[in-house]
């Protein structure tokens, strides 16, 4: 009989949260039959935000609680039984999944404080139930151990942010949806073929049958599984929707361009390094760098050229799924040191946040003024100093510069690079880094007073300026403490980059 371990428990209660949260928030608004003043109404708006911020807040706490029961010993296990013969949803918890559960919900409490400081939302008791709804499903994807759950959670995280997309503009949802689906298609063709193959999807099993099942579709559609729709989550360009996204309004476009790299990135990082590392697959590796170097490109001259603080955010998460990709590419050298892994880890913690803290800049000032318009945001930096703030913080760290935590990333790639004998992709990468930190500089820059009259705020919100302050501090938190979060980016290296064969279910 298994023992009850209390990290089980925490991840049970850590999977179950935000779906709990989501039908509180739906029901919120009922809780009260008739509105007797605007101070009721208001409250009646702010309240399910609120409420998601909590619900994201016990989130972190515990997922860093996760992470101290886990970080001594063996991963946490939990499998939930569906019917004994047929399937079983089973769930990990290791260094990396806790870690990218934090990820996932201080990224929450960033976008549910903002959106409750925004006013006249329509139905905001149904936005934030979508939003929680796919924080869950992020969080399902991040602790899942097995190919078929995976792809349902991916699916699920999907349709959640096409209806939250989907209240501001039918069109980008629409093109959000349908885009993302025809890869997904591949995806779950692959994971049929190797259930129906080994009667176990597990993704314990998935190294070793990549690397010694005959014949070698098998590899070939783990190959298009990549190619198809992991790719697509993490933004690659060419598939249309991201720059679509960036005419939406600001804190509606943040949840999919970052919950969805998260999501994407995380299962790259679990299927690829042990399970392609063979020379017969040798050819995806310069795949990978070389979509990397368009998307990381592309992105940033994009964002040079952007002339709204949106389209500025959008380029720039396109930007830092180049990066991803590059380090994931590079990584699957037979030479690579392990820093280009750990930076492609440190990647998938630090771009997330560093990009929500942008979107969240772009909101402050989208609903403070009215505008985001580079062009009209002379004199914003007087009235509105945390939006510069935040919007100087994420950025910087989208470009690497020191002390702030993407520098740490930015380490990590190019001396793996240099010493795998990279030195081209080591300049080519410095050189969008210091095109990023200059479309971000002028976008401050623009924010700055003129001889043009200043902006006038519209009104203020204190969830707006703490929403900006605490992706502020976050972000400052995590620079200093670089060297510590570098060792625990080395430390998922050693020990849990493919999730492990001896692993042993213990029931909850």
């Amino acid at each position: 009989m298994a023992l009850i371990r209390p990290d089980t428990v925490v991840l049970s209660w850590l999977l179950a949260l935000p779906f709990f949260a989501a039908i509180c928030t739906e029901l919120f608004p009922r809780l009260t039959l008739r509105v007797r003043s605007e101070q009721e109404a208001e409250s009646l708006r702010r309240g399910p935000f609120l409420l998601g911020a909590l619900a994201s807040l016990m989130g972190l706490l515990l997922a860093g609680a996760l992470l101290i029961g886990i970080s001594p010993g063996r991963p946490a296990v939990v499998d939930f039984w569906w019917t004994r013969d047929f399937y079983h949803m089973r769930f990990q918890a290791d260094l990396l999944s806790a870690a990218l559960s934090a990820v996932v919900c201080a990224v929450g409490v960033l976008l549910h404080t903002l959106l409750a400081g925004v006013p006249a939302l329509s139905h905001p008791h149904h936005r934030a139930s979508l939003l929680l709804a796919a924080q869950g499903c992020a969080l399902g994807a991040c602790l899942s151990a097995d190919l078929i759950l995976l792809f349902f959670f991916l699916q699920a995280t999907l349709v959640c942010l096409w209806g939250l997309v989907f209240m501001d503009g039918a069109r980008s949802a629409n093109q959000l949806l349908a885009t993302v689906y025809l890869g997904s298609l591949v995806f779950l063709m692959g994971a049929l073929l190797i259930w129906r193959r080994t009667a176990d999807s597990s993704l314990a099993a998935l190294p070793l049958l990549l690397v010694s099942a005959e014949p070698n579709a098998l590899r070939v559609m783990a190959l298009l599984v990549l190619l198809g729709i992991l790719p697509k989550i993490a933004s690659v360009p060419g598939h249309g929707w991201l720059p679509n996204l960036a005419g939406s309004v600001p804190f509606q476009a943040a949840a999919p361009c970052v919950l969805l790299p998260i999501v994407g990135g995380a299962a790259l990082l679990r299927l690829l390094p042990a399970s392609f590392m063979p020379a017969s697959v040798s050819a995806l590796g310069v795949v990978a760098l070389f979509l990397g170097v368009v998307s990381l490109w592309w992105g940033a001259v994009r964002a040079w050229m952007a002339p709204t603080l949106r389209q500025l955010a959008a380029w720039l998460t396109v930007a830092q799924s180049g990066h991803l990709l590059i380090a994931v590419g590079a990584s699957m050298s037979a030479t690579a040191p392990s820093d280009i892994t750990s930076a492609a880890i440190l990647q998938l913690a630090v771009a997330p946040l560093a990009l929500a803290v942008v979107w969240v800049g772009a909101g402050v000032i989208r609903v403070r003024f009215g505008t985001d318009a580079l062009a009209d945001l002379a004199g914003t930096a007087v009235t509105g100093p945390l939006a510069l703030l935040a919007l100087l913080a994420g950025g910087l760290s989208l470009a690497g510069v020191p002390p702030l935590p993407g520098f740490w990333v930015e380490r990590l790639l190019v001396s793996g690079l240099i010493r795998d004998g990279h030195l081209w992709f080591s300049i080519v990468i410095l050189g969008a880094d210091l095109l990023i930190a200059l479309a971000v500089l002028d976008a401050g820059r623009r924010m700055l007073p003129r001889r043009e009259p200043a902006a006038e705020p519209r009104w203020g919100s204190l969830c707006l300026s703490l929403s900006a302050a605490l992706g502020i501090a976050m972000l400052l938190a995590a620079g200093l403490a670089g060297p510590q979060v570098a060792g625990w980016a080395q430390a998922v290296v050693r020990n849990v980059i493919s999730i492990s064969m001896t692993s042993s279910p213990i029931a909850p």
